[in-house]
């Protein structure tokens, strides 16, 4: 069964959008405030009524990579909205028929999945994704599989910014939902592997991450057997 989360205002929407909608076998779970999400542990879409959506949608996407509609807002609040990983804007008067038109279509999309691109090397890093192995200057490193997807995503896209509901996306699925530090404490993790290896993952205020390729350490060969006896479990939640 579909999970539609909707964020609105009023709980009549959540009627009016169940009417309009006309799938079978979806239910929508309706929450007055964005906190609400964080008590769904999937979403196949979440739409956000309002008339600031600006910070619900950036509060959205460090939680779900889910597909996600906004309906509300000034034009120029909405190409923010998706500049900052939405994917629909509506105005705020737009009926309810063209608003569950755009859910059903975001609903019939496939899910986004990275491509598999065999092996990925940056400096002395070596990622075999088939065999999800990774080395770090002739060196097995230690990564648990979250930690193993995260530098996989941020490997592929070395020197690239990205925003959260593409790390989200890569490493915990499109429908995930999981607290706003759930990237953040694997990337903390991620860090002290990498620690003094020649790459860095840098923190794009109010975007998101970044692998940067610095320079080749002094003893390479020395480097990743610290990091591998650092592995960390994963939080339970996170899963």
């Amino acid at each position: 069964m579909k999970r539609i989360v909707l964020l609105a205002p009023f709980p009549h929407i959540q009627l009016e959008v169940r009417r309009e909608l006309g799938l079978p076998g979806v239910r929508v779970a309706w929450h007055r405030l964005w906190t609400g999400v964080l008590r769904e542990h999937a979403a196949d879409a979440v739409v956000v009524f309002g008339p600031d959506p600006m910070d619900v949608a950036a509060l959205i996407r460090r939680v779900t990579a889910s597909p996600l509609l906004v309906v509300g807002g000034s034009p120029a609040e909405g190409a923010s909205c998706l500049d900052l990983g939405a994917d629909a804007w509506l105005p705020a008067e737009a009926p309810m028929r063209l608003v569950t038109a755009q859910l059903r279509s975001l609903l019939r999309q496939e899910p986004r999945r990275a491509p598999d691109l065999g092996v990925i090397e940056a400096g002395g890093l070596r990622l075999d994704t088939q065999a999800r192995r990774a080395h770090l200057w002739g060196q097995e490193l230690g990564l648990a599989p979250r930690e193993f997807e995260l530098l996989r995503v941020l490997a592929a896209h070395l020197g690239q910014a990205l925003i959260r509901g593409q790390i989200l996306a890569a490493g915990w699925g499109p429908t995930f939902v999981g607290e706003p530090k759930t990237v953040d404490v694997h990337v903390a993790w991620l860090r002290q592997k990498l620690e003094g290896s020649g790459l860095r993952v840098t923190t794009i205020r109010g975007i998101g991450y970044r692998l940067d390729l610095l320079r080749a350490p002094a003893d390479a060969g020395d480097l990743a057997g610290s990091a591998a006896a650092s592995a960390s479990p994963e939080p339970s939640r996170a899963s």
